[in-house]
């Protein structure tokens, strides 16, 4: 029973150490260089590839790459890293030149010492390359940027903690390039919610000095300008607050305005009433 069971435990153990193929390169020179390759029948395969440095002459940096292929433009490419950082090499792409396809690392400094792992999973295996890793090139099929998690430009995780969709350069914690469909949403801001315009003594512009501003600005008081938002982009928090103030303004306007006409009708009930007294004698 006890030789069964080390027998098990050393099956598990070489089954583990053959789960991958390691190898070590150099990258040679900056830019898109090709780590593995799938030979054959237009390159259709999928797997997983992992870049990696050990340290030493340079800082532990990881990057998991998995890809798969198709006969024809079909493709696809994910990364993921654990690393802080990816000061090594920016971007990962699927290429093929018709015959073969290519996984490829856009480098952006020259490292001699990159160790590479092959997964044994996956479907026709990708070999990879040993000693300096040629320039790459083909058709780019499918790629994306290295970060914390990327699918090509659909979904992003990068390494500041910026998320993009459809997007593979997020500027923001949370950037989408297309439509949002939400059945809520709910913005806070530090932003005081104008019911100040209602106090005692603000002063609000008259009619006249708005018109005057927007005859030389062509548009409201501290509204961005299209040219503004254009360059900027709109910020939904700030403008509904803005807004809101606006609308304030003009209620306290028309609140003015009725009062003017209350006191307009109230005139001229009182001369037509004076004139019918006027009348009568």
């Amino acid at each position: 029973m006890k030789q069964f069971f080390l027998f098990s435990i050393l099956c598990l153990w070489a089954n583990i150490i053959i789960a991958q193929t390691s190898g070590t390169a150099s990258s040679g020179a900056m830019g898109w260089r090709r780590v593995a390759y799938v030979a054959g029948s237009g390159g259709r395969s999928f797997g997983r590839v992992t870049v990696f440095t050990e340290g030493g002459d340079y800082q532990p940096i990881v990057t998991t790459i998995d890809w798969a292929h198709d006969w024809s433009s079909g493709a696809g490419i994910r990364v993921n890293s654990d690393s802080q950082t990816t000061q090594y090499w920016r971007a990962v792409r699927i290429t093929d030149d018709g015959t073969n396809s290519y996984i490829e690392v856009n480098f952006a400094t020259t490292i001699n010492d990159v160790h590479l792992l092959l997964d044994n999973y996956g479907w026709r295996l990708a070999t990879l390359y040993t000693g300096t890793l040629p320039a790459g090139g083909g058709t780019v099929r499918a790629s994306a940027n290295v970060a914390r998690f990327g699918i090509e430009d659909k979904f992003i995780i990068r390494h500041n903690g910026n998320v993009g969709i459809g997007t593979a350069s997020p500027q923001a914690k949370l950037a989408v390039n297309g439509a949002v469909l939400a059945t809520e949403v709910k913005v806070k801001t530090d932003i005081a919610v104008p019911d100040y315009v209602f106090a005692p003594d603000y002063e609000v512009a008259t009619l006249a000095e708005v018109e005057a501003y927007v005859k030389e600005h062509r548009h409201l008081p501290e509204i961005p300008s299209a040219a503004d938002v254009e360059k900027d982009g709109l910020d939904l928090a700030k403008m509904n607050l803005l807004l809101l103030k606006k609308v304030e303004e003009l209620t306290l306007h028309l609140i003015e305005k009725d009062k003017q006409l209350d006191d307009v009708h109230t005139r001229l009930n009182r001369l037509e009433e004076q004139n019918k007294s006027t009348d009568n004698q």
